[in-house]
């Protein structure tokens, strides 16, 4: 545990050397300047797409951009040859993920309560942003390991957003009938959004705790089939190895 409190203090630490964090609040204030101008029916329904691409589109960013930065600066390689463990490396990466996004969810929650006199779910919203966050950081570490570079990291998120956020958007408009928008709840925006939801409207009891254990169980997977296994090449492929 006093190894992961390291790690997890050296992660914090290389967001603020980078200005990663300066990166971060510039995105927050804009969150908040733009939730300042909706009204409150607007802010049920915006403020979960902002925990949306929060949690998931600036998560992956931000694991992807400290992996290359730690490439430049042959951190890992360092790091794996200590006494840390694979998984102490990984799990903190993970909640610094964690950190990051319930930042911004604690920033909006005084905004909207305070100020606008909204209230939601704050703890499943907080649970759900913890689960979220978990499963598109790992995916993040999972695109730095094929990326040759953060432009290269990018490309596979946008990928990923059409592949599978843009049928979600297509059934908003209808473009996908309601039958086959049942099953959307299998792609993984779809089923974080369902949950953020949840913290301001109603939904069924069995859409959230299928999304729940669904991201857990991926998250699990790629974690125990991917991430990890694949560390030990990723570092070596980056050291010419």
């Amino acid at each position: 545990m006093d190894r992961l409190g390291i790690l997890v203090a050296g992660e914090l630490d290389r967001l603020k050397k980078y200005n990663l964090f300066t990166a971060l609040t510039v995105v927050l204030l804009m969150w908040l300047a733009i939730a300042w101008l909706l009204d409150a029916e607007e802010l049920k329904l915006f403020v979960p797409l902002i925990l949306l691409m929060d949690s998931t589109m600036m998560t992956i960013v931000l694991v992807g951009a400290t992996l290359f930065y730690e490439k430049k600066e042959h951190t890992l390689n360092s790091i794996l040859v200590s006494p840390v463990r694979e998984a102490e490396y990984l799990i903190s990466k993970i909640i610094v993920g964690i950190i990051n996004s319930l930042i911004t969810l604690v920033a909006l929650w005084v905004m909207v309560y305070f100020l606008k006199d909204i209230s939601f779910n704050f703890l499943l919203v907080a649970g759900a942003i913890i689960v979220i966050a978990t499963f598109h950081t790992l995916i993040g570490i999972w695109f730095s390991y094929y990326a040759k570079n953060f432009s290269s990291l990018l490309v596979n998120f946008m990928i990923y957003v059409l592949v599978l956020a843009m049928p979600s958007v297509l059934a908003v408009l209808d473009v996908i009938g309601p039958k086959a928008a049942r099953f959307l709840i299998v792609l993984p925006p779809e089923a974080s959004l369902i949950l953020l939801q949840a913290g301001f409207q109603e939904e069924k009891l069995w859409k959230i705790i299928f999304s729940f254990v669904y991201l857990l169980a991926l998250s699990l997977a790629i974690y125990k089939f991917v991430v990890r296994p694949k560390l030990n090449e990723y570092a070596m492929r980056e050291t010419g190895v």
